[in-house]
């Protein structure tokens, strides 16, 4: 009789486990091998399944926003022998500061055909720093005089010199006889919407002739050098993330900051996601860029205005 009921005992004790075990939440770890890469880096993200055995995990997918912080790299790639799952993933930041990953979520199905969707309760925060260097650069130390050295070496003076006249005046005689020939020639420098024009339909006109990330590069680089000359400020050497803050900054009107905002999310897809771009887009970023600077160059030539002048033509 005490038999029967220790093995009754062991019967609930072993149902009441295996009721523990399939109990077990589910849920999705996520793990980030660098907190602090700079805009473009690769950042690699490993996700985990955790919990859930009894249940059959789909794909994992991943919620990147056509215009947000992020983009897809490479992957989601799932560990081939891993229960549960766990995948891989490479990602990309194009923003600066502090940024919440993109949603992951992915699909489980119980042993009774029920679907639920499962996502990462806990993602990491990741910290993306600027490619522009710190305002304070460390200098480094002047160099020492060799051992036994002190004062200026007169010895060289001559050598040294002989060069340095023989060049000055071969450099003379070359200017002297190229004025004489040609005259003297001046450097035509284009105002900088007309500069930006001749750059966005040399592109146009390269359009299907060479790669697209060739072309995404020139765009991105004269619609910063355009801004920069409007705006006086260091814009060829801004992120996405900073021309917008300069675009909020100097109140240009909304569909300039928008049309900054879509242009440059087409590069940086491109030069940083390793994205491929058709032709039909890329002509749709120039066009864009067009629309910017004439937008720009109409706001600007309000703002110089006299407002008596403006008044008075109202």
């Amino acid at each position: 009789m005490r038999t029967e009921h220790t093995v009754c005992a062991l019967l609930v004790a072993i149902s009441s486990a295996a009721a523990i075990s399939f109990a077990s939440p589910a849920a999705l770890e996520v793990t980030v091998s660098t907190t602090a890469p700079r805009v473009g880096d690769r950042v690699p993200v490993r996700v985990a399944a955790r919990g859930g055995e009894d249940l059959m995990w789909g794909e994992l997918r991943v919620g990147v926003e056509k215009e947000g912080p992020w983009v897809v790299v490479d992957g989601p790639r799932e560990i081939a022998g891993a229960r549960p799952p766990v995948w891989e993933l490479v990602l990309a930041p194009i923003a600066v500061g502090e940024l919440n990953l993109p949603t992951l979520e992915a699909e489980v199905r119980t042993v009774d055909g029920e679907v639920e969707e499962i996502g990462a309760s806990e993602a990491p925060t990741i910290n993306v720093v600027s490619v522009l260097p710190a305002e304070e650069e460390v200098q480094p130390e002047p160099l020492r005089d060799p051992l036994g050295v002190s004062g200026f070496p007169w010895e060289w003076a001559l050598p040294l010199a002989m060069p340095i006249l023989g060049a000055a005046v071969a450099l003379l005689w070359w200017g002297k006889r190229r004025r004489t020939r040609a005259g003297a020639v001046d450097t035509l420098v284009l105002a900088p919407f007309a500069e930006l024009i001749a750059l966005l339909d040399r592109l146009e006109g390269r359009i299907g002739r060479e790669p697209g990330a060739s072309i995404c590069d020139r765009l991105a680089g004269g619609l910063r050098r355009y801004l920069e000359r409007v705006s006086s400020e260091p814009a060829g050497e801004m992120t996405s993330f900073e021309l917008r803050l300069l675009a909020r900054k100097q109140k240009w009107p909304d569909d300039v900051q928008r049309g900054i905002q879509a242009v440059m999310n087409v590069a940086d897809r491109v030069r940083f996601g390793r994205f491929v771009v058709d032709d039909g887009e890329l002509r749709g970023a120039i066009e864009t860029s067009r629309d910017v600077a004439q937008n720009l160059e109409d706001h600007v030539a309000v703002g110089d205005q006299d407002p008596e002048e403006l008044e008075a033509a109202g």
